[in-house]
């Protein structure tokens, strides 16, 4: 069965295939095609550390024993390899936006789902068929969205995240850029802390929402924190959170680096053995803290300032290295008079209140508190509220420099 698609992926679909047909012309591409196009592959993106990653991880742990079937798995296998490697690659703002990154993301999507159909046609395989089908359900999710690709912070999908090996936690994927990201660690059970650790060329960005009980940690000091609150987590510093209470705690978090791109958070982790509890307690927003943010009492701020105005939160020099550069966080609240943003670089959304509607690049669609998406460098945005109450964003840039 073919992927299902929205007409407007259905459409880039056959420019790029016309374009591949006629010695990769561009004839017919227009500046919405390429637009939309870069919309689809940064949500492909997203899987570089999600489906991509755990389907591949799963289909090597499923013993298959037939040996033509095996080989399909295989190929399976290192075309998952493939996808996720072109998460390395920056999307061009370019006609090759369609005809290289979108086209291979959609070809080898549907090559992985062929193979893995064929290996079940010479092996009954009941897990196969199970990694299959999910892997398919995930990619229709964007394939079947007009291109604004939304996902949320409230759960762990299965088949679409990441454990990191060396903390035990797990990571999913919400929002990926060329060089920074925006992830939920999502904390249950036995991993219902963040074990400390630190990156060496990452910058980070941790973020808390109430019910919440426990201590975040920078570097030799810590904080307790008993309502929403946003840390800036330079490079190598030491960071983690306790959770005091017996209820999950979920820690949505934004990495960036010039270096690593966003999906290099799985990479740039160096856990720290901690014996006892040597941290200073201090408030939050002192320096000791690096000047972190109440984040409730900065949203309940938004809410009642009565003006549409983009607020930094968190400084890119709170983070900034010259090799990694520095993320920078702001608010926005948004009424019902339409409001855009700058057109500069990738941009991370996260909605933290109220309902509305956004326009990206002309195509539209409804969004709620919790939807995450990005924004891609140069592409035109457009927000109202459609609420009683104002929308209220949260956004994240990777400034380059400090300045």
């Amino acid at each position: 069965m073919p992927l299902q698609t929205h007409p407007h992926y259905q459409t880039l679909l056959e420019k790029a295939k016309d374009s591949h047909h006629n010695g990769r012309s561009t004839t017919g591409i227009t500046d919405t095609d390429i637009s939309h196009a870069r919309l689809y592959c940064h949500a492909f993106r997203i899987h570089t550390i999600g489906a991509f990653h755990a389907t591949r991880i799963a289909l090597e742990n499923i013993p298959v024993h037939d040996s033509q079937a095996a080989q399909f798995v295989e190929f399976s296998i290192d075309l998952l390899r493939d996808l996720a490697d072109l998460g390395v690659d920056v999307i061009p703002e370019n006609f090759r936006a369609l005809i290289s990154t979108f086209h291979r993301y959609d070809r080898w999507i549907r090559k992985i789902d062929h193979y893995l159909k064929r290996s079940l046609e010479l092996e009954d395989n009941t897990n196969i068929r199970k990694t299959t089908k999910r892997f398919v359900e995930i990619m229709e999710q964007i394939t079947s969205c007009n291109g604004i690709f939304l996902t949320r912070d409230t759960e762990a999908p299965s088949q679409a995240s990441f454990v990191v090996p060396n903390l035990g936690i797990t990571i999913v994927p919400l929002v990926y850029g060329d060089y920074h990201s925006w992830n939920l660690a999502y904390l249950a059970g036995e991993h219902r802390n963040v074990p400390v650790h630190r990156h060496q060329n990452g910058v980070e960005i941790h973020l808390g929402y109430p019910p919440i009980n426990g201590i975040t940690i920078l570097g030799n000091n810590c904080s307790e924190v008993l309502e929403g609150y946003a840390m800036a987590i330079p490079p190598e510093t030491d960071h983690g959170f306790i959770n005091y209470s017996d209820e999950p705690h979920h820690v949505p978090f934004i990495f960036g680096s010039c270096i690593h791109g966003g999906w290099g958070v799985f990479l740039d982790v160096d856990a720290v053995s901690i014996q006892d509890d040597p941290w200073k307690r201090c408030s939050l927003s002192n320096d000791d803290m690096n000047n972190s943010v109440f984040l409730t009492r900065a949203i309940e701020n938004a809410l009642q300032s009565g003006h549409q105005e983009r607020t930094v939160l968190i400084d890119a020099t709170q983070t900034h290295s010259e090799e990694s550069g520095g993320l920078e966080l702001a608010i926005t609240p948004i009424s019902a008079d339409p409001y855009s943003f700058q057109l500069d670089s990738f941009r991370a959304v996260s909605v933290v209140h109220g309902q509305g509607t956004v326009d990206i690049a002309g195509i539209k669609t409804n969004i709620g508190k919790h939807d995450h998406f990005g924004i891609p460098s140069n592409l035109s945005s457009s927000f109202v509220q459609s609420g009683a109450e104002p929308l209220v964003l949260l956004d994240s840039l990777l400034r380059r420099s400090a300045g």
